[in-house]
């Protein structure tokens, strides 16, 4: 039996159990591709749910058995017994203790990973906080740090999401990286229309950014950026996707910047019906400023329309960068530098055409499928 430890809660809705929905694809795919059996140990969050994302489904609807923490229950042995192996979380904090428990009950144990501490300590940096509660809170960060490598020191092996986890986190010779991505193989862009498109490309380019519109996502860089290009004369497009704490000041922002016939907030749309069609046809470039290493899935999705990246060079991108020629990027917060990279490409189509198609051959590589088949592949290989 293989028993999942996942971050994400799970919500109460009547008879009804509510769920993430990347995570309950993830997990669904998991389960069927598995050789055995399979369990779900999760917390149940007593918050208000997210508006959109989320499934909900009976208990016995389920193709994997489901196992619910109630608040502040602390996973023990009874919720593992009888797993052949256990994939954790290794970005929470209260999932420490599990490698000590299948170390002694000859369980393997796998962590799964995508947070490295200098990403956890640039967002704790991004809230307004009193100092003194700033430095408790990276002494936690610090502690915490500890117990992560101590943990993963009794691991059989690490799963890390992205370059900068992997390159973090990776020991033993049992470890993995893989790019989250919800994108499957017949969603991503065709030879043909990717082509037919390129055809067309022109100048202005048309930017896109994707995402929760937050300090640590660079929503807060979008607006400048669109400023400092208005400034220089710089010809462009940019249309915004999804919503977040920054929302009604960058839309203050582009009124009183007179900004709106070139900058557009087009809300949240529903990723497979709605964003994916509109991107792959009115998309040229994406605007990813990131003011930390987070893997972010936007990144192999992007990818997956063949619509390359301009971006902060945090660990996360160059790391991608390393492994293929997708993009292109500037120094951390370097928002001028973002900006010549935009003039330059303006006038160098030919550059974007390439990227774009070096940006579908390396997500075909990486889809939904074939990144959790690996991933199962990697923990086969340790229970055979």
């Amino acid at each position: 039996m293989l028993t999942l430890l996942p971050s994400v809660p799970v919500w109460r809705d009547g008879e009804y159990l509510v769920f993430d929905r990347k995570f309950y694809d993830g997990n669904t795919f998991f389960a069927n591709e598995w050789h055995g059996e399979m369990s779900c140990v999760m917390q149940v969050s007593y918050e208000t749910p997210p508006v959109f994302g989320l499934v909900k489904k009976r208990a016995e609807e389920l193709n994997f058995k489901i196992i619910l923490l109630e608040q502040n229950e602390k996973i023990a042995y009874k919720h593992i017994a009888g797993s052949a192996i256990v994939l954790c979380s290794g970005d929470t904090f209260d999932q420490f203790h599990v490698s000590q428990i299948c170390k002694d009950k000859n369980i393997k144990c796998v962590y799964a990973i995508e947070y490295i501490l200098e990403t956890r300590r640039q967002i704790l940096d991004m809230d307004k906080l009193n100092p003194l509660i700033r430095l408790r809170r990276h002494w936690f960060l610090y502690a915490g740090e500890k117990k992560r490598i101590k943990s993963f020191a009794l691991a059989d092996g690490i799963q890390a999401n992205g370059a900068a986890a992997y390159n973090e986190y990776k020991h033993n010779g049992k470890s993995m990286i893989y790019y989250d991505t919800r994108m499957s193989a017949e969603s991503q862009i065709t030879d043909s229309d990717l082509e037919a498109k390129l055809q067309s490309l022109s100048s202005p380019l048309r930017l896109g950014f994707s995402g929760r519109l937050i300090k640590m996502k660079g929503a807060d860089h979008l607006i400048k950026l669109a400023q400092i290009l208005q400034e220089r004369g710089i010809q462009y497009h940019l249309t915004i996707y999804g919503a977040g704490d920054y929302e009604d000041e960058m839309k203050r922002q582009i009124k009183e910047s007179n900004l709106a016939d070139n900058v557009n907030m087009a809300g949240v749309l529903d990723f497979d019906e709605e964003l994916i069609p509109t991107i792959k046809k009115e998309i040229d470039v994406y605007v990813i400023l990131h003011r930390q290493s987070d893997p972010s899935c936007t990144f192999l999705e992007t990818m997956s329309c063949g619509i390359p990246i301009v971006g902060y060079d945090n660990k996360a991108f160059s790391g991608l960068l390393e492994q293929a020629d997708i993009g292109w990027s500037a120094k951390m917060d370097d928002i001028n530098g973002v900006a010549d990279i935009i003039e330059d490409l303006n006038g160098n189509l030919e550059e974007v055409k390439d990227k774009s198609r070096k940006c579908i051959a390396f997500a075909r590589l990486h889809d939904f499928e074939q990144t959790f088949k690996r991933r199962l592949e990697h923990l086969n290989s340790l229970i055979s």
